[in-house]
């Protein structure tokens, strides 16, 4: 369409031309034989037809100028396109790997930490179990230790009950013995009587006695030297 209207306004120009041309001539040379008019319109054809073929020539060139230009343009296009596809691409895949990378970067903080915590916590533990031994043993010591003083008091005091008793058991035959021979003796030597005891006061009667018969002194002498109630008279110094 677009080429017809182009070779209709070309040929509209160009019988405008040749009419000028005519018109001019026929004012210049107004005696022109018909030969030479057609050889003239036969000329003006012919070079007609040949700028037709020109212009035709030309448009085509242009077209296929513009058609390789907008061809051009469209692999230009086509190629920013693809480089545009291509740049996107890549941001996604960098912004795929950043993403993975990060995702890798936290799950390893998570697993860090993790591994950080049950640390802890397992010190944690580990400290509490030991706390709780040291208290358990700190327990279990001070349990024995308080047995320990326990049967140590209770060995004081059968150790001192076992004393008392056997000072008691002990003293008590004796307490026995002693009271009976203080009775006896009491009895034997009348102890009570203010006069003194039966032997002073048989040793008195018989001092009394002894100078009225000297064989009867001597004889009470030597019984008292033989049952050892009389000691012997040191020898006088001369």
């Amino acid at each position: 369409m677009k080429k017809q209207l182009l070779r209709l306004f070309f040929t509209a120009l160009f019988s405008a031309l040749i009419h000028a041309d005519v018109a001019l001539a026929v004012e210049v040379a107004p005696r022109i034989s018909d030969r030479e008019i057609i050889e003239r319109l036969t000329r003006l054809e012919e070079g007609q037809q040949s700028m037709g073929r020109q212009i035709e020539q030309r448009m085509e060139d242009m077209h296929k100028q513009i058609e390789q230009r907008f061809q051009a343009m469209e692999q230009r296009m086509e190629a920013m396109h693809k480089q545009i596809e291509q740049r996107f691409q890549a941001m996604e895949q960098r912004m795929e790997t950043m993403h993975k990378q990060t995702e890798q970067r936290f799950q390893a903080m998570e697993q860090r930490m993790e591994a950080v915590q049950e640390q802890v916590e397992q010190r944690m533990e580990a400290m509490q179990k030991q706390t709780e031994q040291r208290f358990l043993s700190m327990e279990r010591r001070m349990d024995a230790q308080w047995s320990l003083t326990l049967v140590l008091i209770m060995a004081i005091i059968g150790l001192v009950g076992f004393v008392v008793w056997d000072r008691k058991t002990a003293l008590k035959p004796l307490e026995r013995r002693f009271g009976r021979i203080a009775h006896e003796l009491e009895r034997d030597l009348g102890v009570p009587s203010p006069e003194g005891s039966r032997l002073t006061r048989l040793i008195a009667a018989l001092r009394e006695i002894a100078p009225d018969d000297p064989k009867l002194s001597e004889r009470i002498r030597e019984a008292l030297r033989r049952h050892s109630l009389l000691e012997e008279e040191a020898p006088k110094r001369a």
